[in-house]
């Protein structure tokens, strides 16, 4: 196999396969969220957590997606990563007192914690020669655009798929929390 088939292949399988699991996978965090009346349990903070894990994630994609890739994005992408696994642990760890956190639901934490590490090592083998950069003082941090761009299709269906699978429902969540807070005594105070 020549490296053009490999590198092929291997965004296929970050674009086709990684990212549809990872979205759908949000998707059904979320669902259990509401399943267990994330609103009148943990409330806002929980639920800005989940906003927060979106944007340190959000921000690398978007990075990986519209401009070179050079130290400077595979930084923000190793970045992004790190930060999301620490509010994760710090999410988790707010929600168990608060609110039921069911074996389905820490099964589907298991997918969203491994998979961006997947995508950050896919990334990072696809652009070694940039990541080996890093140690041998030879890093650039110029933020360019994409050349070649992707196609127009490409950038739409992962904006679009992140937006509805990703961001909008967390967005939904948190106007949810948001709304109740204060409602029931003793829970969910804007802090």
């Amino acid at each position: 196999m020549d490296n053009a088939t490999l590198e092929h292949q291997l965004w296929l399988l970050l674009g086709a396969g990684v990212l549809p699991l990872w979205l759908l996978v949000g998707l059904c965090d979320y669902i259990t969220h509401a399943r267990t009346r994330i609103a009148e349990t943990s409330g806002v903070h929980e639920s800005f957590l989940h906003l927060l894990q979106t944007a340190e994630i959000g921000v690398p994609l978007l990075g990986v997606l519209l401009l070179d890739v050079n130290a400077f994005v595979l930084l923000l992408a190793v970045a992004g990563v790190v930060a999301h696994s620490i509010t994760a642990y710090v999410d988790v760890r707010y929600a168990l007192p608060r609110r039921h956190v069911s074996p389905f639901e820490q099964y589907v934490h298991a997918f969203l914690i491994v998979l961006p590490i997947i995508a950050l090592a896919l990334v990072v083998i696809l652009h070694w020669t940039e990541f080996a950069t890093l140690w041998r003082g030879e890093a650039s941090w110029a933020l360019r655009w994409k050349q070649p761009a992707w196609g127009i299709e490409i950038i739409a269906s992962v904006l679009l798929a992140s937006l509805l699978f990703g961001v909008l429902p967390g967005v939904y969540e948190f106007t949810r929390t948001w709304r109740a807070r204060g409602r029931v005594p003793g829970t969910n105070e804007a802090r």
